[in-house]
This record gives structure tokens, sequence and C-alpha cells, in this order.
């Protein structure tokens, strides 16, 4: 079944075209992994996709059910670096206060106990842990235990994973395809780390200065065997292009208005 279609999409910033002629599809179980080099437009296509950048230019944006880029998509969880959420406990962002990591989730606990003890057996969490004191990768664990508290049916992670240590990236990868087995759900997943993805991802989208190409099998894309090297042959041409066309952006002219705030990280889930 078909969750998300997108047709003939274009996205601009500041007069730069970011994203070109945009058209893919996503099906229930697919676990997706998104590469291209910085600056070829992985963020700005996941924002978009998740609902944080607006398009204007598009002949059909169908995610989940919703056929505007302006609803809401209920059942889209996102993990992604350069925004957070504008709520705060005593003027800081949650996230670095002085507050429990258990009393960050007592809205959701009553209805998803078991969902939460979980995730915290999956991600190595202590309750007890203060969040203004904990590790980023300590840190990233917790934001990834809210967003993930009530069940998605699609999963938009944007290099939100690389804090992880290795124990704990491996534990979520197996949680997460189990979840998408169960619930008919899938994954798009950007990032520059690649151990171990070609046993858990089944499809790859590859994107260059805005343009993405068709989707290809992990089988297809990988034929050497090696992730990494199969990824770096075809990241390498872009490098050796002329890059006179690429897009460029200063990230200090990025504003809220463009899903961005001045934390650091991200974790969501739309419900309603």
């Amino acid at each position: 079944m078909e969750i998300v279609s997108v047709k003939n999409l274009d996205f601009e910033l500041f007069g730069n075209k970011i994203l070109k002629n945009i058209n893919f599809s996503i099906f229930e179980n697919e676990m997706i992994l998104l590469i291209g080099a910085n600056g070829a437009g992985k963020s700005t296509l996941l924002r978009v996709l998740s609902g944080f950048h607006l398009p204007r230019n598009y002949t059909k944006f169908d995610v989940l059910g919703s056929r505007a880029p302006q609803d809401q998509f209920k059942g889209l969880a996102y993990l992604g670096n350069k925004w957070e959420r504008n709520i705060s406990f005593c003027g800081a962002s949650p996230y670095m206060a002085d507050i429990r990591a258990g009393d960050m989730m007592k809205i959701w606990q009553d209805e998803n106990i078991e969902r939460r003890d979980e995730l915290v057996q999956v991600l190595g969490i202590n309750l007890d842990w203060k969040m203004h004191r904990v590790s980023d990768g300590q840190r990233k664990r917790v934001q990834i235990m809210l967003a993930l508290l009530k069940p998605f049916k699609l999963l938009v992670i944007d290099e939100f994973l690389n804090e992880l240590d290795i124990v704990v990236r491996d534990r979520f990868f197996t949680y997460l395809k189990k979840e998408c087995k169960l619930r008919n759900g899938s994954i798009i997943y950007a990032t520059h780390i690649f151990d171990n993805l070609d046993k858990w991802i089944n499809n790859v989208f590859y994107i260059s200065n805005g343009k993405l190409s068709s989707k290809q099998s992990i089988a297809e894309f990988n034929k050497c065997g090696n992730l990494f090297e199969s990824v770096k042959e075809i990241i390498i041409k872009d490098y050796d292009k002329n890059n006179e066309d690429g897009v460029k952006i200063n990230p200090l002219q990025y504003g809220p208005q463009f899903g961005y705030g001045s934390g650091r990280c991200c974790s969501i889930f739309v419900d309603k």
C-alpha cells in the first residue's frame, strides 16, 4: 500500500531552487536509505516531507492520506537535527534543564507503559537521568523515546542517530525493523554512517544537486557488497563535477519560519 506519493515537487529558499522536479513514492514496510553529498538536498527533502517546509510548486503531495503539505500528517514521527520544539521548563529547553528523563514523558506514559518500558530497555535509558547532566548521546536517546512513544506509520530520520554508540544503534535498528513489520510502517533515513545498514535497509534514494534518482533496491545499489564503498563511489562523482550549480545556503539565515529554531535537535510525533 502506498503511503507517500509526491509528484513534480520544486522547492526554493532565498531564491535558490533546492529541490527540482522531485517524484517518489513510499510503500508500507519500506526501509529507505537517502544518500547524497553535503548540500545535495537531503535535509530539505525530509523537512518538506515532514511538514516543516511548505512547498508551493507540486502536482501531488500525498502523505499518510493528507493531500496538502500544510496539513499535519497523523502517524508521522520525525527525528532531525536543526529544529527544536518551542517548549520550555523555567525558561530552558527541557532537553537541557534540571528535569528527570522520566518526568518528561508523564503526559503519555499512562497509555503507553509497555511501549515506554521497551524503548527504555532498547535505548538503555535511566529514567532518573537529569537532562542537564547527561551526554549528548544520552540526551538523544531520551528524545528518540519521546518521539516514538506512540506508534508511527512513517518515521523520518535526518542524521539523528550519529551520536548513539554502536550497541544502542544496533539494538535500535533491530527494534525499528520489528516495528515496521508489526505495524506495516516505513522509514526514510538520511545518514553518512553506514555500518550494518545493508542488513536493515531494503531500498535506496540518491539525491544530487536537488534531483532525486529513481529508487533502487539495496541489492541493486550495493553490488560490490560494501555499502560504504558503494556510497563513496557515487558521491565522489558529485565532488568531481564542477559545483558552480550547487546550492549553497548560509545556515545562519535559517529561522523558525522554515522549521528551524535556536535549539540543536528535534524529536516530534504528530498524532492529531
